[in-house]
């Protein structure tokens, strides 16, 4: 990637895309309790589930999801390395938004979004992994740090490019380290 002027744009846009805190535009169109004081106190679709329902919860997963996935696929012309470079700015304006004094969403629903637009194969098995172990044990927190802990070998599994293996690895310890709470509180239990 080169960083031109273009790149600086698209990069900058990128950020303030992965800003929009879907999480508290729901809260204010459907009138909810603010999730950054309730619940987990995360801006995230699962807590926006507990604490407005499944009508907000979805709402959020759907913009959260979307802001990761519609950039990158209209916008990286099928370059995959280039396409997760884009993507992880998206994550970081997720995790740390311009719209609310920085801090964001843990970063699962707009990585699923970005995955599936970078390759559809890795996408769908790391939300299919989610889906599994939410299924059997009905635990949001844990579905996400089980699919991120299997990102790198999903990514090895459907790619030989290193570079998208170690972003991949890099991409996992982010979303780890999101969830460091859940896992101290999984492992206390």
């Amino acid at each position: 990637m080169n960083i031109d002027s273009f790149n600086i744009i698209v990069l900058v846009s990128f950020y303030i895309i992965g800003s929009l805190p879907f999480a508290l535009i729901v809260h204010r169109l459907l009138s909810t309790d603010d999730p950054r004081t309730s619940g987990s106190n995360n801006p995230g679709a699962t807590n926006m589930y507990r604490v407005a329902g499944p009508i907000a919860g979805f709402l959020t997963f759907l913009g959260d999801f979307l802001k990761g996935f519609l950039p990158i696929y209209l916008l990286t012309f099928n370059e995959p390395l280039n396409a997760y470079l884009y993507s992880l700015v998206i994550l970081l304006g997720h995790m740390f938004s311009v719209f609310n004094n920085f801090k964001g969403g843990k970063g699962v629903a707009t990585s699923f979004g970005f995955l599936l637009a970078i390759d559809y194969q890795i996408g769908f098995t790391i939300i299919l992994v989610w889906i599994i172990i939410f299924l059997l044990k009905k635990i949001s927190g844990l579905s996400a740090i089980i699919s991120f802990l299997s990102l790198p070998l999903i990514a090895y599994f459907f790619t030989s490019e290193h570079w998208i293996i170690l972003i991949a690895t890099l991409h996992s310890i982010v979303i780890l380290t999101n969830h460091k709470k859940n896992i101290i509180d999984l492992l206390d239990s």
